[in-house]
C-alpha cells in the first residue's frame, strides 16, 4: 500500500501550568499561541482551524469534573477530503520537550461536532515512539479514520486536569504543552461492499483487519484495498487487537495466534422489517415462528426508520444510541488471560480500582477460559476501561439483539446455532451433536438415546473433547452466527453472559424515569450504588432491610452504555421489552414441564425466556453449557447482577 505520510501540524500550542495556593490548585488559563497559518492545504486533505474561537479556557481554578471539562469551549478544526478517492488520516497529540506533567493527569475529549464527547485519560491512548515533529518527547494517537471523497469532518478537542488529581500526586508547578497533528496515511481506496450502503467496517485505534482461513481458522492481516469481507456471502468482517509490543505485520502477512489479544466482528448498521409487535403479557401457547428477518443496511446519514407495527421498517436501536454505522462485538465470551484452569478464570475484583487494574486480563479468543464470577459493576468497569477511546463496554441487550437478528437474516446462517457444551467454559467450542432435550441435570448421550440428548463435557484447551470440538477444528463453525469462521461464537451455551441491561428502580414512582436498579438486596446485587428493589426478600432465612447500596461503584450516567426497562413485578411481562432486543418479539411464550422442572420457552427454537423483574432485575443471555435446547441465540433470563460462577460477559466497541 502506497504511503503518502503527509503531516499537518495544527497551529496551536496547548499550555497548562499548575501552581499551588495553600492546599488547592490554581490552573492557568489554557492558551493558544499562533505560530503559523490557520489554513493548511494539500492536494487531497485540507486542515483548517477556527480563527474566531476564543482560547480554550478552564472554568475553575482546580481540577475539573468530567461534566465541567466537557462544558468547556472546545478547540475545533476541520479536515476535508478534496479528492475522488478515500483518504485515511490519523489525529495525534505530541507533547513538547518542556512538558513535565504526566499524561495520566490529563483528561481529554475528542469528538466530531454534534457527537457527545467521552472523557478519557490521555495515558489510555496508544503511545508511539516514532515522533513526527522535532522538539517533542511523547506521542499519542487520538483517532484514526478515513474520509469519503469530498467528505468533511469537524472535530472538537477539550483538555483539562483530571478530577481525581490530589495533593498527594505532587503535580504542582508542572507544565503541559502539546501540538495536534493530522497525518494523511494514504489515499488508496479501501474495499467496500455496495449492499452495505456505506456501513462498511470502521477501523480505529488498535483494530487491525483480518481474514480467516476457511479450513483451519488461521489469521492473515487483510489488505483493506482488497475484498476481505462479503455480507452477501455471509462472511462478516473481522478485526483483531494485538498484544502489547506486537507490531502490525502489514497487508497479507500471517498473524500468529499467540500475538492476538482479542477478536471482534463488525455488525453493520441496519433497519429491519418488524415481524412481531411483541404484545405478550403472560403465557399462552408457543408456536414455531422462526423466520428469515428482512434486513436492509442503513447509513447513519439516512433518515431513521421508526416503525412500530408489523411490516414497517425500524432502524435497529443498537445503532441509534451511539449514532454509528455499526458496532464491533467480541467474537467470543470475554476470557481471563493467563488462566490455566476453569477455577482460575473466576475472579471478582475487590473494588473499582482493582477492576481497572484487571483490564490487562481481558482476552477475547478461542480456546481460553471464560471470565466468570464477576459482579456486573466490576465487568462494566473492566469493559469501559479496555479500549476507552473506542467506547468499549459490556454488551447491551439491544446489541445482542442486533447480532441475533442479523444472524437470522439473509446475511447470517438463519438456523439454530449449535450450543457450546464445554463444561470447562472454554470459548469457541461446538457440540458434536445437536441437542434434542432441555436441561435435565444429566449428561444424556445422543448415541445411547437419540431422543434424549443433552451431552456436555470438558476438554483440554485447544483440543477436541469427547462431546465437543475446538474452534480450530473447522466443524466448529456450526456454533458460529454465519456457519463459517467469520461469525460470532458462544452465543448459545458456554457461560451465561451478563448484559448491561436492567430494570428501572421505580424511585420516581412511575417505573420509567428512575435509575437502574442495583439488585435485589444488599447481598444479591450488581455492585452498583443504587436502589435495591426487594430488601424484604427473605433468602436463606435472612431478612434484608437496606434499601440502597452505597459506597461501591456508581451507576453509569451515560445512557448510551445501558438499556433500561420499565419497573416490573412479573417474569412474563414480555411486552415491556424493546423492539429489536430479541425478547418481546419472540413470542408467544409457554410454560413447559420437564420432569420436576418448569421452564418458560419462546416460539423461536423453544429457547428459555424469563423476563427481568423487581426480584431479579438484570438480563443474562445465551444459556448455559448443560442446558441443551433451552440454550440459544434467542435465550434470555433474569439475574441479580451478583458474581456467579456460571455467568460471564461480552464486550462491544462503538466507534464514532
Amino acid at each position: 500500500m502506497k504511503k503518502k505520510n503527509l503531516i499537518y501540524i495544527i497551529s496551536a500550542v496547548i499550555v497548562i501550568a499548575i501552581i499551588t495556593i495553600g492546599i488547592t490548585y490554581s490552573l492557568w488559563i489554557l492558551t493558544r499561541e499562533q505560530t503559523g497559518e490557520n489554513f493548511v492545504k494539500t492536494s487531497c486533505l485540507n486542515v483548517s482551524m477556527e480563527n474566531e474561537l476564543n482560547d480554550i479556557s478552564l472554568k475553575n481554578t482546580f481540577p475539573l469534573l468530567d461534566e465541567e471539562g466537557l462544558d468547556q469551549k472546545p478547540y475545533t478544526f476541520k479536515i476535508k477530503n478534496n479528492c475522488e478517492d478515500y483518504a485515511n488520516y490519523e489525529i495525534d497529540l505530541e507533547m513538547l520537550s518542556e512538558t513535565s506533567l504526566d499524561s495520566e493527569y490529563v483528561k481529554i475529549s475528542l469528538n466530531e461536532k454534534g457527537d457527545k464527547g467521552v472523557p478519557t485519560n490521555l495515558s489510555e491512548y496508544k503511545k508511539y515512539s516514532n515522533l513526527k515533529i522535532s522538539g517533542t518527547k511523547e506521542g499519542r494517537t487520538l483517532k484514526t479514520s478515513r474520509l469519503k471523497p469530498k467528505e468533511e469532518k469537524e472535530y472538537e478537542l477539550r483538555i483539562w486536569i483530571d478530577e481525581d488529581v490530589t495533593t498527594e500526586d505532587n503535580i504542582m508547578n508542572k507544565i503541559y504543552k502539546s501540538k495536534v497533528i493530522v497525518e494523511s496515511k494514504n489515499t488508496d481506496k479501501p474495499y467496500t461492499e455496495s449492499i452495505l450502503n456505506g456501513t462498511d467496517p470502521v477501523l480505529d485505534g488498535d483494530l487491525i483487519p483480518i481474514t480467516i482461513n476457511e479450513e483451519n481458522g488461521k489469521v492473515t492481516r487483510a489488505d483493506e484495498t482488497e475484498k476481505w469481507y462479503s455480507y452477501a456471502e455471509q462472511k462478516w468482517a473481522n478485526a483483531v487487537i494485538l498484544r502489547n509490543g506486537v507490531e502490525d505485520p502489514g497487508a497479507n502477512e500471517p498473524i500468529e495466534e499467540n500475538d492476538i489479544e482479542s477478536y471482534f466482528v463488525w455488525i453493520p448498521r441496519y433497519r429491519y422489517e418488524i415481524f412481531d409487535e411483541g404484545n405478550y403479557n403472560g403465557l399462552g401457547t408457543k408456536t414455531n415462528k422462526e423466520q428469515i428477518i428482512n434486513v436492509e443496511f442503513e447509513n447513519k446519514d439516512e433518515a431513521v426508520k421508526s416503525g412500530t407495527t408489523t411490516g414497517q421498517m425500524l432502524t435497529h436501536p443498537a445503532f441509534t444510541s451511539f449514532n454509528t454505522n455499526g458496532i464491533w462485538v467480541g467474537k467470543f465470551e470475554t476470557g481471563y488471560d493467563g488462566a490455566g484452569s476453569t477455577g482460575a478464570a473466576g475472579l471478582n475484583p475487590a473494588n473499582e480500582a482493582a477492576a481497572i487494574e484487571a483490564v490487562n486480563k481481558v482476552v477475547i479468543k478461542p480456546n481460553v477460559y471464560s471470565w466468570r464470577y464477576i459482579q456486573l459493576a466490576k465487568a462494566y468497569t473492566v469493559g469501559r476501561h479496555y479500549e476507552a477511546t473506542l467506547n468499549s463496554h459490556v454488551m447491551k441487550n439491544t446489541e445482542w439483539g442486533a447480532v441475533a437478528y442479523l444472524q437470522h437474516s439473509q446475511y447470517g446462517s438463519h438456523q439454530s446455532v449449535r450450543i457450546n457444551n464445554n463444561s470447562d467454559y472454554l470459548t469457541g467450542y461446538a457440540a458434536k451433536n445437536e441437542p434434542t432435550t432441555v436441561n435435565t441435570g444429566t449428561n444424556e448421550l445422543c448415541s445411547n438415546t437419540p431422543d434424549a440428548c443433552n451431552e456436555y463435557g470438558g476438554a483440554t484447551p485447544g483440543s477436541d473433547g469427547e462431546y465437543n470440538t475446538n474452534y480450530f477444528n473447522k466443524v466448529s463453525v456450526v456454533a458460529s452466527t454465519t456457519n463459517n469462521y467469520t461469525g460470532v461464537y458462544d452465543m448459545s451455551g458456554g457461560a451465561w453472559e451478563y448484559m448491561m441491561a436492567g430494570m428501572d428502580d421505580n424511585s420516581t414512582g412511575d417505573g420509567k424515569t428512575g435509575k437502574l436498579s442495583s439488585g435485589r438486596h444488599n447481598v444479591y446485587n450488581s455492585g452498583f450504588n443504587g436502589k435495591l428493589t426487594c430488601p424484604e426478600c427473605n433468602d436463606n432465612g435472612v431478612n434484608h432491610e437496606i434499601t440502597e447500596l452505597i459506597g461501591e461503584i456508581d451507576l453509569p450516567r451515560d445512557e448510551r452504555f445501558f438499556d433500561k426497562y420499565e419497573y416490573n413485578t412479573s417474569t412474563t411481562t414480555y411486552n415491556k421489552g424493546i423492539l429489536g432486543d430479541a425478547t418481546k418479539e419472540m413470542g408467544p411464550f409457554q410454560s413447559m414441564g420437564y420432569g420436576s422442572q418448569t421452564r418458560y420457552i419462546s416460539s423461536w427454537y423453544d429457547d428459555e425466556s424469563w423476563f427481568v423483574n423487581y426480584v431479579t432485575p438484570w438480563f443474562i443471555r445465551g444459556g448455559y453449557y448443560s442446558h441443551g435446547t433451552d440454550a440459544g441465540v434467542f435465550d434470555f433470563r433474569y439475574e441479580l447482577g451478583r458474581a456467579n460462577n456460571a455467568i460471564g460477559f461480552r464486550l462491544a466497541l462503538a466507534i464514532q
